[in-house]
């Protein structure tokens, strides 16, 4: 065509090599980049199915405690034995166990107040002292036992001292649970060697389970009978068993405002049991042993 330069050959041939390696050099500087990303997609993918596909993940299955474990499966095994009892000692008193045995630096012991009306005394005594060794044996450790029966003549000083001897010995020993039977029978004045094992922040052993258990005055307790129920029954009648006009406002009596003060550290569960009559009649032993 009339004024019209046709396009060089050769100016297109290095245009074209020039846009050619252009493109090539982009590619190149894109390649590592693209290559990152992809291997950074790949390895949150894995981690995404790891964490969340994966049953044996810690979010599936957390770490057991061996201790805990133990414990539940006695404690399991004690629901068995012992039935028509209220659900709140299963829950609320394995609740409280459980998380004293999962602590690894507990700040104060697990107290336990059990009660029973008389037509239950047997099975309260049994009860206890399986629900302790429980929690010992868990730990590879044994129980010890104290009767208030056994102090109820002494006088106050002597009682709290016997009281004192046996359960410092016994947990220094390595004894991990401790049950008082028959509180309600100590001197009143003993009691108060509570103070020392039962405290809030200065207990002198604060890895350990002590279940306190008091036989109430009436034959029978309600079938329903909740543990604020129970609390209210137990401290009544301790208020009137250890307080009266005639107990003297020494260091070493019991008065009402140190037997709130020994109340608030004790009653952190009062839970109600209720008679196994095979228990009742035949014995602790006979029907508990597996």
């Amino acid at each position: 065509t009339a004024g019209h330069t046709a396009p060089n050959p050769e100016a297109q041939s290095c245009l074209q090599n020039v846009t050619t390696q252009n493109t090539e050099q982009e590619k190149a500087k894109m390649s590592p980049v693209l290559k990152g990303l992809v291997v950074v997609g790949f390895l949150l993918l894995g981690l995404c199915i790891f964490c969340f596909g994966n049953p044996t993940s810690s979010s599936q299955q957390p770490l057991k405690n061996p201790t805990v474990e133990a414990f539940l499966s006695h404690f399991k095994q004690l629901q068995d034995r012992f039935p028509g009892q209220s659900p709140h000692l299963w829950l609320r008193g394995r609740k409280l166990l459980q998380k004293h045995l999962n602590s690894s630096h507990p700040s104060q012991p697990a107290i336990i107040i059990l009660t029973a009306a008389r037509k239950g005394e047997r099975t309260l005594r049994c009860l206890s002292a399986l629900l302790a060794d429980s929690y010992s044996a868990a730990l590879h450790a044994s129980t010890v036992q104290i009767d208030g029966r056994g102090k109820s003549r002494l006088q106050s000083d002597q009682a709290k001292l016997e009281v004192d001897r046996e359960l410092s010995s016994a947990f220094q020993g390595g004894d991990r649970a401790a049950v008082i039977h028959h509180f309600e029978l100590l001197p009143a004045g003993a009691t108060l060697i509570f103070y020392k094992y039962c405290d809030h922040e200065t207990a002198a052993f604060k890895d350990v389970a002590l279940l306190l258990t008091v036989l109430l005055e009436e034959e029978v307790l309600e079938t329903h009978i909740n543990p604020q129920q129970a609390e209210e029954r137990v401290r009544d009648f301790l208020w009137a068993k250890f307080t009266t006009t005639r107990t003297p406002s020494s260091y070493d009596r019991m008065d009402s405002d140190k037997l709130s003060g020994l109340w608030s550290r004790i009653s952190h569960l009062v839970l109600p049991i209720h008679p196994v009559q095979t228990i009742e009649k035949g014995g602790c032993q006979a029907h508990t042993k597996p």
